[in-house]
């Protein structure tokens, strides 16, 4: 491609890709317990599962060649209210058993991940690659007089293998598996931890530079940290629709 000097122009970047999905999450497990003496509870006793929550990602998508880089925003706020079934304690507050309380679970993450294409078929594609993600997470239990408050915060950084596998058809609809993972299997110390993130989606081009889709999506994991006296184990699951446009295409 020429400029209107008649130079040639070097593209640097293959495509430069915009994806958000949005739609419903359902909480399947979430346990907490956090302090020496804390109390293990469950989504059940907090009304987690009374209703689906909304849930939304936006990613940012640089390829070149057979290399990928990938940057995504995965926010997760859900509050409940509740009157507990039984005695929470969270760190040193102890919740009797019938008070009302707000309960909010705040678990955002920011990832960074690279993909390298491993097999270029006409029909299949096949791209691996590891992701670091950033967790930004704060639990809190509030009565709803204000009297009580108890919430445990933290910032961390958690690494995972990546792989990501694309089945393109001739009539032009795609299936697309993304996954991310990672268990530490005991080998971190005496901290245990792991993390999943399986997409499966199916998607349609509507122009050469913008696809819809819909993804059925598994997340979840959690971590025993005993030094600080933490454990949270969970497991989502959303349905989400979403667009993904080519930028480099579209300007």
């Amino acid at each position: 491609m020429a400029d209107a000097e008649g130079n040639e122009e070097v593209s640097v970047l293959d495509a430069l890709r915009l994806d958000y999905e949005t739609g419903v999450l359902a909480i399947l497990k979430n346990d907490n317990r956090y302090g020496p003496e804390g109390t293990t509870y469950g989504a059940g006793d907090v009304n987690q599962r009374d209703n689906l929550a909304v849930t939304q990602r936006l990613g940012v998508e640089a390829a070149m060649g057979r290399h990928t880089a990938i940057f995504l925003y995965a926010p997760l706020s859900i509050t409940t209210r509740a009157a507990v079934p039984d005695d929470i304690r969270f760190r040193d507050e102890l919740f009797e058993a019938g008070t009302p309380v707000e309960h909010r679970y705040l678990f955002d993450g920011y990832r960074a991940s690279y993909l390298f294409r491993l097999l270029d078929g006409e029909a299949l594609r096949l791209h691996v690659g590891a992701s670091a993600q950033i967790r930004n997470a704060n639990v809190s239990l509030t009565t709803l007089d204000g009297a009580q408050y108890a919430n445990e915060s933290d910032i961390g950084l958690v690494p995972a293998a990546k792989i990501r596998l694309r089945y393109q058809s001739k009539a032009g609809p795609y299936a697309l598996l993304d996954a991310d993972g990672l268990s530490t299997f005991g080998l971190v110390g005496d901290t245990r931890g792991a993390l999943y993130d399986t997409a499966l989606g199916l998607g349609v081009p509507v122009t050469s530079a913008l696809d819809g889709f819909v993804r059925v999506r598994g997340y979840g994991g959690g971590a025993e940290v005993p030094d600080r006296a933490i454990e949270n184990w969970a497991h989502f699951l959303s349905v989400t629709v979403g667009a993904r446009a080519d930028l480099s295409t579209l300007f």
